[in-house]
């Protein structure tokens, strides 16, 4: 495909999924660049800050970035409580917004970040308590959650479940193997079937099945 990449170095802010595509060119640093003092690190910038304001500092970075990522000019007004997937975050969005608070505060963060703290409070809440060790205080508790050990980018965003035993959705098949429940039954009747012609005790007799019994999807 043939792009117009100076358009698109052209433009203030390009859509995450063309930023990619834009060619760069390496500048020398000068001298007074090299000697120019480090940004001090976001944990030791908010040691300095009551907790109101420490919370109040974390809140501001996120809307920042999310503004960024999603395309609006300046810092997106979020609703604390409002899902992202609702304001627009899908998985692209999701691992770009996790990379530029990661590169910004020095975090490791998971690529999952914004499926485990879907809202604006919760992301809030869990930044804060890895850069001071301290929860916010007006933030709601967040549910605690399990990262996997690998860095890969992927995340499970839907799950269509058709599983023997009734299971219909994640927490049907989360309860079928929790309680260790048997989805081995008898054939089912509403499939326009012939089941007595359809079962013969002869497991060589093809077109036929020696069992009454079995997991049905």
């Amino acid at each position: 495909t043939r792009l117009d990449t100076a358009a698109l170095r052209a433009q203030d802010q390009p859509a995450p999924m063309l930023r990619g595509l834009i060619p760069t060119t390496t500048r020398r640093r000068t001298a007074a660049q090299a000697t120019a003092p480090a940004e001090v690190p976001w944990a030791q910038r908010l040691a300095g800050l009551a907790p109101e304001e420490r919370e109040r500092a974390v809140a501001e970075l996120v809307r920042t970035h999310v503004a960024h990522v999603l395309g609006h000019t300046g810092p997106y007004d979020l609703d604390d409580d409002r899902p992202f997937q609702e304001i627009g975050f899908d998985s692209l969005t999701a691992v770009e917004l996790r990379n530029q608070l990661g590169t910004a505060t020095g975090l490791r963060l998971p690529t999952t970040l914004v499926f485990d703290h879907p809202t604006h409070a919760a992301l809030t809440a869990h930044l804060l308590e890895q850069l001071s060790g301290e929860p916010a205080g007006s933030s709601p508790a967040v549910r605690a959650t399990v990262v996997a050990s690998s860095d890969e980018p992927i995340a499970i965003v839907g799950m269509a479940c058709r599983y023997p035993g009734g299971v219909a959705s994640p927490e049907d098949l989360w309860r079928l193997v929790s309680e260790g429940v048997d989805a081995v039954g008898e054939f089912p009747v509403d499939r326009g079937w012939d089941v007595d012609a359809l079962y013969d005790p002869d497991p060589d007799r093809a077109g036929t099945s020696y069992t009454r019994h079995g997991g049905f999807l």
